[in-house]
This record gives structure tokens, C-alpha cells and sequence, in this order.
């Protein structure tokens, strides 16, 4: 066509060759591309025929990349690719391939043509990015690792001054606590303190062993009981995992899923039928409210029982008719992701506005830790949303996207 350029023929040749369909390219939004169907209703078999490009054994072949299924709030149904800091988007109804990114066009020149150029090539190893891209991309890397050097001499010299206060206060203290270390040695503790103390400690653990018990009559605790528990948990401690930690668990999620503004996150790396069940079931019953948005889990995480995820996944399916399995595919398996780097994390978070929760546990949220008695570390905190994504999404999505780059 008249005016058109060397990599816009080659796009449009290569569709046309392969499925008889007309397209062309459209560069009208500031760092996007989007190559899209002369169709006026579009065409799905497009869309396909870009995941089968995409998705080749030469170029971003699953699982080793992670494709996320989406659907946004007009119920467009996407999946999206997030590769060499590119953001590649397929719409499923129209066939529109959209690309997003800084250096989006410097890598559609340089990286998009070999991509096209595989899917008729026999199997063989992916090139590098281009020197070119390689070349921002560096010099990114670069800024931010001097940006990181500079802060890291900057606080190196404030806690040298730190330490230095420190040592001087410490210093003194000794001074104080010799003199009185003096003093307190000549003098012995009461015998009524002492069965004062003792009976306090045992009243405590008493109270407690009582509480835990009226808890374990309940599946789900109100919300006045699950908010009395948080703030005891706000120091870390050891309860047990089948007889408290399973019902916090599962109370907490209760209490966050029915608010349809909260984002909610389940972090494990193993995970049963039994505990996807309970998350089925809570999200069936808040279907209107619930905002699950990711379950990080292993591909291998029911070592005891059915072994990988998609046989736990299949096993729980079975428990449900065939309309609210397809809600269940749609709205909560649709959210797995599953990181390739070895993670043991667990916790639950949510996310609300500028504010987040977490709740942190050594238990594992499958039936070894919350079917049998075990005695496990349990941990409630509140914290910004920036920190919730820095200190704990950040290290298990890192883990994801390692794989992208």
C-alpha cells in the first residue's frame, strides 16, 4: 500500500499469508502500538492466531512465561504479557494486538520482526534484546545503581553518628545500672511478690486456655471477637495452627471479602483441596463484594495429597455443579499466579485505599498445619500500601518477573 512502511508490510503480509485476515498498525497514542483488524466487528481468530505467535515454543512459550487472563469492569476479556519491560496486550473479541512501553517502539522494530520470523523457524534459542535497547536499558540499570550508592554512603555516615550517640548514652547507662546492680544485689525480693507474680502468670494462662476453647466452638468469629484477636496479635507470638490460626484465617478472609474495596492477596507455597475449598466458598458467598485479586502458590504444592496444583484444582471442581464452576475458573483460579523462583512465604493481605493489612504465620494453609495440632508463629501488622508492596508483593512478584527479562 501506498505510504506504508517496510515493517507494516511485513506485519500485514504475515497476517494475510497465515490467516487471510487484512490489518494494520495504528501509532496515533504516545509508547503504544497497536496492530488491529480492518474488520469494523473485529475478528477472534485473530486474537487467537496472535496467542499462538506469541505463545511459540521461539518465542514466549508457556509456562516459562506468565500469561494473565483478564476482565476489565465492560467485561472485555484480555491476556496480557509483561516481557523485555513491554506490556503486550491481546483483546480477545476484536483480535487488536496492543503493545505499551517506553522503548516500545525501538523494541517493535528491532525485536518484533524476529517474532514473526519464529513462528515458521524450527525450535532454537532466543536472541538478546538489540544492542540498541540494550543500550537504555543499561543506562537505567546504571542510573539506578549510582542513585542506590549515593543513599547507601548516605546513611552509612548517619549511622555512624547514631552509633557514635549511642555509645555515649551507653556508656553512662552502664554507670547508672553498675551502681544500681550494686544496690539491688544486697537487697532480696519479697516472698509475697514473688507468690504475686506466680499467681499472675498462672491467672494469665488460665484466661487464655479459656478464651481459646470459646473459640474453637466458633467456624466464623464476629467481627467485634476477630477485631480483639488482631490487636493481641500485634505482637508476634505462638498459637496453635489447627485450633486458632485456621479460624483467624478463615475469619479474617470472611471479614475482607465482603468488603468490595479491599484488594485481597493469599500467599502460599502449599495449599490443599480442603483450604481452596474455604477460599471457594467465601468468595461464592461474598460474589458481589469479594476483590480477590492474586493466590501465589507453587505448581507443586500439595506434597501429601494430589501433588500439583492443577490436581487440587480439579478435585476441588468436583465439589461444585457446573454453573458455579465456571464462576469458580473465572473469578478465583484465573488469579493464581505461580512464581518461578522457590518461595515459603505465607500470608494473607489486603490492600484499601492507602492502607494495608497482613496477617503472617509459619502454618502453611494445607491440612498438615491446620488439621493437625502444630504449634506455629502468627504475626498481625498495619502498614501503607507502599510498604505492604515493597516488603512483601515486591520479593514474590520479583520472583515472577525474573523470569521476563
Amino acid at each position: 500500500m501506498e505510504g506504508e512502511t517496510a515493517i507494516e508490510k511485513s506485519v500485514r503480509e504475515f497476517v494475510f499469508a497465515k490467516i487471510q485476515e487484512q490489518v494494520w498498525l495504528d501509532v496515533a497514542k504516545s509508547n503504544t502500538i497497536c496492530v488491529q483488524s480492518r474488520a469494523r466487528q473485529g475478528s477472534t481468530a485473530l486474537a487467537m492466531f496472535w496467542l499462538r505467535v506469541l505463545r511459540h515454543k521461539n518465542n514466549y512459550p508457556m509456562p516459562k512465561y506468565p500469561y494473565k487472563e483478564v476482565y476489565d469492569k465492560q467485561g472485555t476479556n484480555k491476556v496480557i504479557l509483561k516481557v523485555d519491560s513491554i506490556k503486550i496486550t491481546t483483546l480477545m473479541r476484536c483480535g487488536t494486538l496492543i503493545m505499551q512501553g517506553s522503548w516500545v517502539l525501538e523494541w517493535f522494530l528491532n525485536t518484533f520482526p524476529t517474532i514473526i520470523e519464529a513462528y515458521d523457524a524450527p525450535e532454537r534459542v532466543r536472541s538478546e534484546p538489540s544492542t540498541v535497547y540494550k543500550q537504555y536499558t543499561e543506562s537505567w540499570k546504571t542510573l539506578q545503581e549510582s542513585d542506590a550508592l549515593r543513599k547507601a554512603e548516605t546513611d552509612r555516615e548517619e549511622r555512624i553518628r547514631e552509633d557514635r550517640s549511642l555509645e555515649i548514652l551507653e556508656d553512662r547507662e552502664n554507670i547508672i545500672q553498675t551502681d544500681t546492680a550494686k544496690a539491688y544485689d544486697r537487697m532480696k525480693e519479697d516472698k509475697e511478690t514473688r507468690i504475686k507474680k506466680l499467681r499472675q502468670a498462672v491467672e494469665a494462662a488460665a484466661e487464655e486456655s479459656r478464651e481459646e476453647l470459646e473459640l474453637m466452638t466458633l467456624n466464623v468469629w464476629p467481627v467485634d471477637v476477630l477485631e480483639s484477636q488482631l490487636r493481641k496479635l500485634q505482637t508476634c507470638c505462638v498459637r496453635d495452627g489447627s485450633t486458632y490460626i485456621y479460624r483467624l484465617w478463615r475469619s479474617l478472609l470472611h471479614n475482607w471479602l465482603a468488603d468490595p474495596d479491599r484488594k485481597v492477596y493469599i500467599v502460599t507455597p502449599f495449599l490443599d483441596a480442603t483450604r481452596l475449598t474455604d477460599i471457594c466458598n467465601i468468595v461464592i458467598q461474598h460474589r458481589i463484594e469479594a476483590n480477590l485479586d492474586s493466590i501465589y502458590v507453587r505448581q507443586k504444592c500439595d506434597e501429601n495429597g494430589f501433588g500439583t496444583i492443577q490436581q487440587v484444582k480439579k478435585q476441588t471442581l468436583d465439589k461444585y455443579d457446573a454453573k458455579e464452576q465456571m464462576y469458580i475458573e473465572y473469578k478465583i483460579f484465573s488469579a493464581m499466579i505461580y512464581p518461578f523462583k522457590r518461595f515459603h512465604a505465607k500470608f494473607i493481605g489486603c490492600m484499601k485505599g492507602n492502607e494495608a493489612e497482613v496477617l503472617s504465620t509459619s502454618a502453611n494453609f494445607h491440612g498438615d498445619h491446620f488439621d493437625y495440632s502444630n504449634m506455629e508463629t502468627v504475626h498481625y501488622q498495619k502498614m501503607s500500601d507502599v510498604e505492604f508492596i515493597s516488603k512483601f508483593l515486591g520479593p514474590i512478584n520479583a520472583s515472577v518477573h525474573d523470569i521476563d527479562l
